[in-house]
């Protein structure tokens, strides 16, 4: 198992810059009683939105149920990898009645996996969230080049 989870924010296309800041980022504290595993995770996410200069003092909760989704996804694939080696690579399973299906361990891993994505954006662990909300720094003189395009485009679609 890797130290590091491969969650993160990248700040400038580099994971070692340091955001310019004129305060520093402080994280929150843990809401919640974690496993250390999960305390690593958390420590990681935090680190990576401190680095890239993120506000998300408010975020705790938000933050604490992504853990508990990355968690719980990479436990469900490492059981479904043990199962697949114990099968000989075949996700099928016999039902009592036999039938043959898919293990539950397939359907679970993939709705931790859209559960876990559905959660990422809230805390701006996306590359498109994350792109939304530094732009949003940058003020009103950017201006948006295509803005009265897609206003109008907004006001002419039905409801």
């Amino acid at each position: 198992m890797s130290t590091n989870p491969p969650i993160q924010v990248v700040s400038s296309g580099s994971e070692d810059a340091l955001a310019p800041s004129k305060a520093e980022v402080a994280s929150p504290d843990c809401p919640i009683a974690f496993s250390p595993e999960e305390q690593q995770v958390w420590d990681y996410i935090c680190d990576q939105l401190r680095k890239a200069g993120l506000l998300h003092m408010t975020a705790g909760i938000a933050i604490s149920v992504i853990v508990k989704k990355y968690r719980r996804w990479l436990t469900a694939i490492e059981d479904l990898d043990k199962f697949l080696d114990e099968s000989g690579g075949s996700i099928m399973v016999k039902t009592p009645n036999g039938y043959e299906q898919p293990h539950q361990l397939v359907h679970y891993v993939d709705k931790q996996e859209k559960e876990l994505l559905r959660w990422l954006p809230s805390c701006c662990l996306t590359i498109p969230t994350f792109a939304k909300v530094k732009a949003l720094e940058k003020g009103a003189e950017q201006g948006d080049l295509f803005l009265d395009e897609i206003r109008s485009f907004m006001q002419g679609r039905p409801s």
